[in-house]
């Protein structure tokens, strides 16, 4: 972990903390987050977990921890490359990665944790409705409810974070792609809340944990992916009668692939699971309310 390297715009923010590597039972490289205040796991939702740069630093120091790892709260968006280097050669390995690079040499840019993945950083933020991962490019883009595990191994000849706030939402569609809207139009609710509102109500409530699991893509807990989208668009339909918004908030999610928009029957392999999910709602717990009892 090379301290030095860090972009100062991100050492100025109090958005800190530590992360250590361990190799789990089917061999996969995985990683820890922990709050350098409490020693316990830090979460991308609750600032009182993470700690100012110094910190969180002489903690990393201390416990020999990894390294450190940078909560996104908005105006700076994350670009992540897996598998775009070669960790031998250092060839750059995807078509993706090239493209990247080219389009932001004058922005901080490093090899990720495992050497073989790129991290991009840019000032800017990402629509509100933009989807968040291509797994067919290997590339995600997050600026918000998101840790960044940093190493300062440059690729880049500057530590500086380059303003791309005009043009990020561009990049986002032209490489993570663009929302499609499903093919069934059904008729239910508005949304009293934006997906931002929302999402970060949900955070806060006592399923929060479970909901930003999902929110990340995280389906460990569930016998399969459909079984974790279910669960995550039953959760959100406990919170909100506006279809669309469910829509919206799954399509920005991890969770999201291409089956999502397939056809089935008179509609789609997603907004079959809106509907299936909605129609099981009492009334009254339909409609979200300021006073609505958490779950």
């Amino acid at each position: 972990m090379n301290f030095n390297n860090l972009p100062d715009e991100m050492r100025l923010l109090p958005n800190w903390a530590c992360y250590r590597t361990y190799t789990n039972k089917e061999g996969k490289r995985k990683k820890v987050i922990i709050s350098p205040q409490s020693g316990n796991f830090a979460k991308s939702n609750e600032p009182n977990t993470w700690a100012n740069f110094e910190t969180a630093k002489n903690y990393c120091r201390r416990y020999r921890y990894s390294g450190l790892t940078f909560a996104l709260t908005g105006g700076i968006v994350f670009i992540d490359i897996d598998h775009a280097i070669d960790k031998t050669t250092g060839e750059i390995l995807s078509p993706e990665a090239k493209k990247l690079l080219e389009m932001f040499p004058d922005t901080f840019c490093e090899r990720s944790v495992s050497g073989t993945g790129i991290h991009i950083l840019v000032k800017g933020s990402l629509p509100e409705n933009a989807l968040k991962r291509n797994d067919t490019k290997g590339l995600e883009m997050y600026d918000n409810y998101r840790f960044v595990c940093m190493t300062g191994d440059l690729i880049s000849e500057t530590t500086s974070l380059k303003d791309c706030t005009d043009t990020i939402g561009q990049v986002n569609y032209d490489f993570i792609g663009k929302r499609q809207e499903p093919m069934y139009f059904p008729a239910y609710g508005i949304a009293t809340k934006t997906d931002s509102e929302l999402i970060d109500r949900i955070l806060a409530s006592k399923q929060g944990d479970k909901f930003r699991r999902l929110l990340d893509g995280d389906i460990s807990k569930y016998p399969s992916h459909s079984n974790a989208d279910y669960a995550f668009c039953k959760m959100l339909a406990w919170w909100t009668n506006d279809f669309w918004q469910i829509d919206r908030i799954f399509r920005s999610s991890g969770l999201y692939r291409e089956k999502w928009d397939s056809r089935r029957g008179n509609g789609t392999y997603g907004s079959n699971i809106i509907d299936s999910v909605m129609s099981s709602q009492s009334p009254r717990v339909f409609r979200f309310s300021e006073n609505a009892m958490e779950m």
